[in-house]
Parts: C-alpha cells; structure tokens; sequence
C-alpha cells in the first residue's frame, strides 16, 4: 500500500465516500451515512455502509499491507492482493457476459488503488454459505448447481489445454500471485501437519503415502502439475467467499488469492464445507440435514462436468479435475480438523466429547479417500459423506 493510504474506520469511512460522491453517485449528496465494521474477516477491513436518508447502502473492503486480524505489528501481507481480485472480476465478467456476471458477480462502484480500497453493492437479505450449511443445514440445489456452473464455466474459459499460449503465459504471470499463493502453501498445505500436536493427528494416518500426496496437492496448487490442466482460479472458493438467498440465487465474492493452477483447487475448496458441513449436522443430531448436503455437493459437481464439457474441455481433462477436487477437498477437511482454520464454525461443539468425536469423523473421511481417490474418485467421496448420516 502507499504510503499516503490512509487505514479506514467506522469514523473514517463516511468521509472517506462523501469526498467521492461524484464517482460513486450512490446518495443523495451530502447524505448522512454511517458505517458498521463487519467482523469476521481475517486478512481484511470491511465495512457496511447505510444512508440516513434513504434506503440505499454499499460495502466497502480494504486491504491493508498486513493481515488485518494481527494488527499493524502481525503478520506482513502486500496490499497489492485487491488489485489481483479487481482484475479477476474483470476477467470473470469478459468470460460470463452481461447477464451471468450480474447472476454470479458483485457489482464493484469504485476501486480506490491509492488506498487499496473498493466499493461494492452490499447483499442485502444474503448469507454466507458456510452459516447456512453450519447453522441451519439447508442446502439449496439451485444454489450447489450454480456453484458448478460457474466454476465450469470460467475454468473451461481460461483451460489451458483450450486457450492459445500468449493468453496461457499471461494467466500464468499475470495470476502468478506468488505473494498469496506462498501464504496457503504455508498455512494449508505445511503447517498443518508440521505443528499439529498427537492428539489433533488422533485418528489420521499419516503414512509416507499420505504426505507424498499432500506434496503432490502443493505442487499442483502451486502450478506446477500437468501444464495442460491449469485454470485461472478463485483460489480460496470455500462457503465462507459465497453469498447465497432464500431465492437460490449466488454471489461469488474476495477472489484475492486468485491464481492460475488446478481446476481441483477451487471445486475441492468448496466441497471441503459440504463435507464439513456434512459431519457438523451428523454430530448435531440432523440426518435428514445432512442428506440435503450430500446432494448438494453431488449437484455441484455435476453441473461442473456439464459446464466444463460444454466449454470443451476433453473427458480425461475433467477426470483428472474430478481426482484433483477429492484431494484438496480432503485436504481442507483435515487441515480443519487438526484446528488450523480458524474460527470457522465447522466441526465447533460446546460438549468436547462431541467435538473430538466429529473430529475423528472427518479423518476418516480424509483416510478413506486421499491415497484412494485415485480409484475411487468422486463417488468414494460422496460415498463417505453419506455415511455420516448413518453414525
């Protein structure tokens, strides 16, 4: 960031956009607007702001040269990760046209690069995937199915085996992201395992087999697998980066890890929380829940397969996508259970012996298919998610 940007606060913000009224044309001019921190964020500041006079609000995000959760003095972090999301909505819009994008896209007002900020349309009357598949166990097919189709869609679009060399050297450097990507290959992929105690590891077999196909997960998250297999990717498309209404309709928001890698990495982020969300509602007592979610997860990654073939990517270049989605998918599911995932809600029990019990559920899953997805592949997945419904 600049060293004239200027960090935002609730006090902050409501001067920050009257000074850009003219851009941003959202209220009446000189309207009373207040603004309200939105919690819950780790790298990020996010702030919803509301208009005295009127209905209308916005969201404004901002990224500071730090992870926001540790404050100035944390862990370091490039600002420049917002100008990687801008540029990935701007590609996702040139690829989905007019209508998908306004179907799965935000609507961005302004982007501020001076202060590595933007302004954004607030969901109004949306939720987070993750809270709803935590807290209430409703899994929208619509919402699974359009999930799919837009990972599909924007995969085959910028597929590798599909696309002329000059646009495949662009994503490749221009998404190469290093900054973010070293991030998840520290706090994902290594840390995980290396600094987890024995009793988080209870039920995991860490087996020289096991870690050599978390070093191939890493290598391939690091686009460095099959070069005919890379796609341009959110690259942290888990629940917790989609927004979703009673309606079924999705937002696909912070695409700041983008980068150019596995088309497995994205689909396996987002089933990890089915999966998760599976296990959750399995040691909540809610078997009819989640029946609801295995579904989903089956309905994401069919409406993947249709999308992506119907973009032209070739049958065994979907089948190594559907190997490389069970294993990331494992992945993110043990890197949670081992407690290296923050505070997301999953597997989260009041009683311990619940707790430890979902834990040692979700290694099973990840024992059963991170060597033998391989074979078994996405069925072997599905197939574990439904027997949590029978515990």
């Amino acid at each position: 960031m600049a060293t004239e940007a200027k960090l935002l606060t609730e006090e902050t913000v409501p001067a920050y956009l009257s000074s850009r009224h003219s851009k941003l044309n959202l209220f009446p001019e000189n309207a009373t607007l207040t603004a309200t921190a939105i919690e819950g964020g780790n790298v990020n500041y996010a702030f919803l702001v509301r208009c005295s006079s009127s209905s209308r609000t916005c969201f404004v995000k901002q990224a500071p040269e730090f992870v926001a959760i540790f404050g100035p003095g944390g862990y370091p972090l490039t600002s420049a990760r917002m100008r990687v999301e801008i540029d990935v909505f701007d590609e996702w819009k040139a690829i989905l046209g007019e209508d998908l994008a306004a179907k799965y896209l935000p609507t961005i007002h302004l982007f501020d690069e001076t202060n590595m900020a933007f302004v954004m349309e607030f969901f109004e009357g949306f939720e987070l995937l993750d809270r709803v598949l935590v807290e209430s166990g409703t899994c929208w097919e619509e919402v699974s199915r359009g999930l799919g189709d837009f990972m599909g869609r924007t995969h085959a679009a910028t597929h590798s085996s599909l696309v002329p060399p000059p646009r495949t050297a662009y994503l490749t450097e221009h998404f190469e992201n290093r900054a973010m990507r070293d991030v998840q290959l520290e706090f994902v992929f290594t840390k995980a395992y290396a600094e987890s105690t024995d009793e988080q590891r209870e039920g995991l077999d860490m087996s020289p087999e096991f870690l050599a196909e978390v070093e191939l997960l890493k290598t391939q998250y690091d686009g460095r697998g099959d070069p005919l297999n890379l796609v341009l990717s959110h690259g942290d498309l888990h629940p917790g980066s989609v927004m979703v209404d009673e309606t079924g309709s999705v937002k696909i928001i912070d695409p700041e890890f983008a980068v150019y890698a596995s088309p497995g990495l994205d689909l396996g982020s987002m089933l990890s929380g089915y999966v998760l969300a599976a296990i959750h509602q399995a040691y909540a007592g809610k078997p009819q829940a989640v029946a609801s979610i295995c579904e989903g997860a089956r309905a994401v990654w069919e409406a993947y397969e249709v999308a992506a073939k119907e973009g032209g990517v070739e049958e065994k270049y979907v089948s190594r996508a559907e190997i490389e989605t069970v294993g990331f998918t494992v992945a993110e599911v043990c890197r949670t259970a081992l407690g290296h995932a923050g505070g997301r809600k999953w597997l989260q029990f009041e009683d311990p012996d619940t707790k430890k019990a979902a834990c040692k559920a979700a290694m099973r899953v990840v024992n059963a298919c991170m060597i033998k997805r391989h074979e078994g592949g996405m069925q072997l997945l599905l197939d574990q998610m439904k027997a949590c419904s029978e515990l």
